[in-house]
């Protein structure tokens, strides 16, 4: 990015500063009114030793001289792009100057106000041009998805001492494709249905990430399936109130089943004088509707670090589910716990999240971190009728290496204490990438993961703890040379360790385990294609083959 800015001579200092003490009093009004400055002098720096000339030397470790006869060239410093090595624990420039406005360029979408609210900085402030806060600004612009490069620099003002902060950005595309997933999955339409259906599903979450130019996120999620279909419909609007509140609104209904056991022992009434009473069935299966919103708020607390405050409300109706039920789990057999109330029921939880986003590019990371941190409680105080916690924590690590490819390491934990509805808890298909995922909460398919260390997680599929390491590989294999289109493919690899359990599990174990097999733990590993596009980022894995080859 062009040259940094360079403390200049001594001697040039010194005439700049007295030429600044001469002409601030006498033009101040005239020239305030042309360059549209503050109407009196800045605030002395809190914390400074004694209050300084904008653009005086800062005492700071001696450095060699400027060379002789060496001109002073125009003020420009960009301070390297969110995708470059630049650290923010480069020592601090000897200068400092005062911010005399903030200019936006390259943006055509996006309203130059929107842009101005993550820049943490006021017209008439000192500026050290050399401040870590610039890099962490262009981090979090580039997170925000809606550019593709952003560039801050500086350059000379109106008046010596004073600078202009130039925000130069090139928008991409803000509508695009967050998730397209398809598949086919094994399911039962009802408890007692003998047949397993094989059927396709298809699910998608469409996003504009700017809707308007102002910043303004709104999301539609989407699953069809012959077991299980539901909508959502989610809005962001950040910095919306005094610049520094956002406004978070979401709402859904779901037409899901939840899958539980492997060939259980199920009651099931039938209203018939011959009934069986009991029947060993494939699955037992809980049908049932869920609908509700969420409404909550968020606040930048620094250019990489937020909190989000939500309030969310389920209204859970259970349309069909056995009396009973019972599985076997090593060498006892239990009962099936299904975490939800007969009938009508109302789950009330307040969620808090703390989020910290410092990486390149939301969609194809190079280097950065990602680290989140969600505490939700739902208490009868609210109208609930589950009282229960539950903490989750996720944090990822990107490198860059010198050769142009990427590692990323990753982890995850989580635990849910007091009766937790089975949406909230954790479920195996969610640590696991050999079986399809849930999505919108709902789980796709009713085949148990692959147990590949012939541990007892195998007896698991819901749970109250939950683990996951990981460590992935991408290599490029295509670059943009254009900026319409196909922008890049990487070739990614992944492979992980992970657990699942309840709280009771661990202290007393499964019985019929014994050494390593008692812990409820396995491998999970990933391999594909990753494409990013104008209209979003594309991931085809492989993984899911294995367990299709079980069919």
């Amino acid at each position: 990015m062009g040259p940094r800015l360079r403390p200049r001579r001594r001697l040039r200092c010194l005439i700049a500063a007295v030429l600044v003490a001469l002409a601030v009093p006498q033009g101040m009004a005239s020239a305030q009114e042309d360059a549209g400055l503050p109407d009196e002098a800045p605030p002395v720096v809190e914390g400074a030793p004694e209050p300084y000339t904008p653009g005086e030397v800062v005492p700071a470790p001696q450095l060699e001289d400027a060379r002789e006869g060496e001109d002073d060239e125009e003020f420009r410093d960009p301070y390297g792009a969110a995708s470059q090595r630049r650290t923010t624990s480069q020592i601090s420039s000897q200068v400092r100057y005062i911010l005399e406005r903030i200019e936006v360029i390259g943006n055509t979408r996006t309203k130059s106000r929107v842009i101005r609210k993550f820049v943490p900085l006021e017209h008439g402030q000192f500026l050290d041009p050399e401040s870590p806060e610039l890099l962490a600004t262009e981090w979090r612009l580039m997170g925000t998805g809606w550019f593709d490069k952003v560039d801050i620099r500086l350059e000379r003002g109106q008046k010596p001492g004073y600078v202009v902060l130039i925000v130069h950005v090139q928008e991409r595309n803000t509508i695009i494709i967050e998730q397209l997933v398809a598949g086919l999955s094994e399911g039962v339409t009802t408890t007692t249905d003998r047949s397993r259906n094989l059927s396709p599903w298809l699910g998608f979450k469409l996003t504009e990430t700017n809707l308007a130019g102002l910043g303004i996120r709104l999301s539609a999620t989407a699953l069809a399936s012959q077991f299980n279909q539901g909508g959502r419909l989610d809005l962001r609007y950040p910095k919306l109130i005094k610049d520094r509140w956002g406004i978070r609104f979401g709402t859904f209904f779901l037409n899901g089943r939840e899958f539980y056991g492997d060939q259980p022992l199920v009651s099931v009434p039938c209203g018939a004088a011959t009934c069986p009473g009991t029947s060993l069935v494939d699955s037992a299966v809980v049908r049932y509707r869920r609908g509700g919103f969420m409404l909550g708020t968020e606040r930048d607390i620094t250019s990489t670090l937020r909190y989000t405050i939500d309030w969310i409300g389920d209204i859970v109706s259970v349309l069909e589910r056995p009396e009973a039920a019972s599985e076997t789990r090593g060498n006892e057999i239990s009962p099936i716990e299904f975490a939800i109330a007969d009938g009508h029921s109302f789950v009330s939880s307040l969620r808090f999240a703390l989020i910290f986003d410092k990486r390149d590019d939301p969609g194809i990371t190079k280097e950065g971190v990602f680290l989140r941190a969600a505490v939700t409680a739902g208490t009868r105080f609210l109208g609930s009728d589950y009282d229960y916690l539950e903490l989750e924590v996720w944090i990822r690590r990107w490198w860059r290496l010198p050769w142009n490819h990427t590692i990323r390491f990753g982890a995850f934990g989580g635990v849910a204490f007091g009766n937790t509805p089975f949406f909230y808890l954790f479920h195996v298909s969610d640590l696991t990438d050999l079986v399809p995922s849930r999505f919108l909460e709902m789980q796709l398919d009713r085949r148990r993961a692959p147990n590949l260390l012939n541990t007892s997680i195998e007896n698991n599929y819901l749970g109250e703890l939950a683990w996951r390491l990981d460590v992935g590989y991408d290599v490029p294999v295509y670059e943009r040379v254009r900026d319409r289109g196909l922008r890049e493919i990487d070739l990614y690899m992944l492979i992980g360790l992970y657990s699942l359990a309840d709280l009771r599990d661990q202290r007393l174990g499964i019985d019929g385990y014994s050494g390593f097999s008692r812990y409820p733990m396995d491998l999970t590993f990933d391999f594909g294609f990753r494409f990013d596009t104008r209209v979003g980022v594309f991931q085809v894995g492989f993984s899911t083959l294995l367990g299709f080859i079980r069919l």
